[in-house]
């Protein structure tokens, strides 16, 4: 009989979780999602919203990460199994797939209807939100880059995280919103983390 892994505490539980999350990320889904994702999360801290319009953006933005690290997980232990293709084993992971395309879309919708309804005060407050925005893109931008052409180690690595965690640090000083920052400081610190030897698919 199979002995049973002793119970983790909460802090090892948690460092299983975000080792689950890093190590997802190293797929290519997750990594467009993660740089959106700190795209709409500088969005959220710099854009004159309400609070309830930031709370949706950043629930959209993990909500799509934990169902994309779910889908990861869920094909990994349907290849795990092994075996034959089978029909089963397909359904699993398309079923999988569309459950996080339709949050994806809804999450698209929900960006626009709030762009839509706020679009006045966004144009008017343009001049103001030069300087969030452009840090908010550069961290995208850096995100981009960890995940894809620099993931390996090295100088320029380096050189991208410097740059990137400095346009955070603007977005964090700008923000109207912490939390829109807070995510995407996260979101970026786990685009560093999964960079190196990780990258799948």
């Amino acid at each position: 009989m199979a002995q049973l892994r002793p119970r983790s505490s909460l802090p090892e539980a948690l460092g299983h979780a975000l080792r689950g999350l890093r190590d997802a990320a190293g797929h290519r889904n997750l990594r467009l999602q993660l740089v959106a994702g700190i795209l709409a999360g500088g969005f959220a801290a710099v854009a004159p919203l309400a609070p309830v319009e930031r709370a949706l953006l950043l629930l959209c933005v993990l909500a799509v990460i934990g169902a994309e690290a779910a889908n990861t997980a869920l094909e990994a232990a349907v290849d795990l199994h092994g075996g034959a293709p089978s029909e089963g084993a397909r359904l699993a992971k398309d079923a999988a797939a569309g459950a996080v395309l339709a949050l994806v879309v809804a999450s698209v919708a929900v960006f626009a209807v709030i762009v839509e309804a706020r679009w006045d005060g966004l144009v008017a407050a343009r001049g103001l939100l030069a300087l969030p925005a452009g840090a908010a893109l550069g961290a995208g931008i850096a995100g981009a880059l960890l995940l894809g052409p620099v993931a390996r180690p090295g100088p320029l690595r380096w050189l991208v995280l410097a740059l990137g965690a400095g346009a955070w640090l603007v977005l964090l000083v700008q923000a109207a919103s912490l939390p829109g920052a807070v995510v995407a400081g996260l979101l970026l610190a786990l685009g560093w983390a999964s960079g190196p030897g990780r990258a799948r698919r």
